[in-house]
């Protein structure tokens, strides 16, 4: 199954017309694409299921899913080989996370009670909190490397809010349909997450004119 992986990928590295090579060769195949990113979802799901492992699970799910578009070889064992190599200090990640999101929904659910005065700025601000928290996670994530770590990341994850603010936007929808698909049915988790993903990594990567 490897070596014909490894067989299209040499076949998608073609030419084009124009003499121009395609930047993201194995996109070409929609319906093959539409399956790696269900897998994605999969490997996601399944690395995440301790929760302050997801931030690691996304971090090699993000590279794998990149790997593929530049039809690259992307195996289990180099999502593997990237989810333990993150895990190593992203579980601290992934416990700050955590423990921020416990805070947060504690004090929304506190919120919804209406006894608290100006319960809705805390429900507002608890919010937008946990919006950008996400969002932190998730930029941070996708520029996770092996040779950087994930100090580094974060850095660039925080600083890409401010440096590409139309990020926020797609990347807030995003995150708004993985909830609600989610929310409709649960096992759409997966599907959702492996699209979520896919979402980080085209906002990531999309061109920007050259100034």
């Amino acid at each position: 199954m490897l070596s014909l992986r490894g067989g299209r990928n040499q076949r998608q590295r073609r030419d084009l017309p124009d003499g121009t090579t395609l930047r993201w060769p194995g996109a070409e195949g929609k319906f093959a694409l539409f399956a790696e990113v269900l897998w994605i979802g999969v490997l996601t799901v399944a690395g995440g299921l301790l929760i302050v492992t997801l931030p690691a699970a996304l971090a090699a799910s993000t590279r794998h899913l990149h790997r593929y578009l530049r039809a690259d070889r992307s195996t289990i064992g180099q999502w593997w080989s990237d989810f333990g190599a993150a895990l190593r200090t992203g579980w601290i990640v992934g416990l700050a996370t955590t423990a921020a999101a416990v805070v947060l929904s504690f004090n929304l659910l506190l919120a919804g009670t209406r006894v608290l005065p100006g319960w809705q700025v805390v429900v507002a601000g608890g919010a937008l909190a946990g919006v950008l928290v996400a969002l932190i996670l998730l930029q941070s994530a996708a520029r996770w490397s092996p040779e950087h770590g994930w100090r580094r990341a974060l850095r660039d994850g925080a600083r890409s809010l401010i440096t590409d603010p139309g990020a926020i936007i797609q990347l807030v929808l995003a995150l708004l349909l993985t909830s609600i698909v989610t929310w409709q049915l649960l096992p759409l988790l997966v599907p959702g997450l492996g699209c979520l993903v896919f979402a980080v990594l085209a906002v990531k990567e999309r061109e920007r004119p050259a100034k």
